[in-house]
């Protein structure tokens, strides 16, 4: 079995240090270039081609030498994880199963951000979803789907540790069914489905006039990066909270109610949050209870006045 693996993102490592055996090219962005002496900064999966010692193509386009120079590679499969770019079918066409694995049960959520989106509206089921690809993104006739659970206090980064538990053997099932049962037919997505559109910069911001669970939603899926308030007008990254569903102290969304040794309290309008897990503007990621004896926050303080 010869694969080509299409990723320029981190999240992408677990599969390909999954199919390494099989990995004859790996397809990636190219590195861009930052700072004053135009070095550039290489993705982490070209960052794993160096260390394993993959056959690396980079591309900003699929032009017709880019395209024949992966044909060159011979190979059956392409794998793609959180690749970002749209492929060709003239690309697509060169082997007989070019596979996609998209973190969420299609249709349902197709596009940039189906995690983010799916831990954002509060999902209590999810799936693994392989497709075999065509011109269109995220609109392949399934070959495998996997449901899973999501809890309340799932984050990206939990919820990211299913997808792999379930789509490492959920993809190499994928491959032997694609490449090697010649009675094996996909089966096409019916309806459209809701779509997980890119997070935009403004939807970080914490809108402490909207439900607690809306709150705690928002901080799980957007932990990676971190959602924020702030705080004596500085930025604050919540990055971990409960829900507190019936809480009623407290004059206005946003203030803090209560400080414990180890969390505080944050009324929302309906409900309040409890934080476990912060980070100051220019700080690293810190605890509360870190939080709490390095800033000393009182009861009364309002957060999210200066946004």
């Amino acid at each position: 079995m010869r694969i080509g693996f299409f990723s320029g993102a981190e999240i992408s490592l677990p599969f390909l240090e999954a199919l390494k055996e099989h990995i004859k090219v790996v397809v990636t962005p190219p590195p861009k270039i930052r700072g004053r002496g135009n070095v550039p900064a290489y993705n982490p999966v070209k960052k794993a081609i160096l260390q394993y010692g993959f056959e690396v193509v980079e591309v900003n386009t699929f032009d017709e030498e880019t395209i024949s120079k992966i044909k060159s590679f011979a190979l059956d499969s392409f794998v793609v994880f959180a690749f970002g770019k749209r492929i060709p079918s003239a690309l697509l066409e060169i082997v007989k199963c070019p596979l996609n694995i998209h973190p969420s049960p299609l249709p349902d959520y197709c596009g940039a951000s189906p995690i983010e989106r799916q831990l954002m509206d509060g999902v209590s089921k999810s799936a693994v979803t392989i497709i075999k690809m065509n011109e269109k993104i995220d609109k392949g006739d399934i070959i495998l789907q996997e449901f899973f659970d999501v809890s309340i206090d799932d984050d990206y980064f939990s919820f990211l540790d299913k997808v792999y538990s379930i789509g490492i053997p959920l993809v190499k099932e994928a491959l032997w069914y694609c490449l090697e049962d010649s009675s094996f037919r996909p089966v096409p997505q019916i309806g459209t489905g809701r779509v997980a559109k890119k997070i935009q910069k403004e939807e970080y911001v914490i809108d402490w006039n909207n439900p607690a669970i809306l709150i705690h939603n928002k901080v799980r899926a957007l932990v990676r990066v971190g959602a924020y308030t702030t705080f004596r007008k500085k930025m604050l990254k919540i990055l971990k909270t409960k829900v507190i569903f019936d809480y009623n102290i407290g004059e206005k969304p946003g203030m803090i109610v209560d400080v414990k040794k180890d969390y505080f309290i944050v009324k929302a309008q309906v409900g309040a949050v409890m934080v476990f897990m912060v980070q100051v503007e220019s700080k690293n990621r810190m605890t509360a209870l870190d939080f709490i004896n390095g800033y000393r926050p009182k009861a009364g303080e309002v957060l999210g006045e200066d946004n």
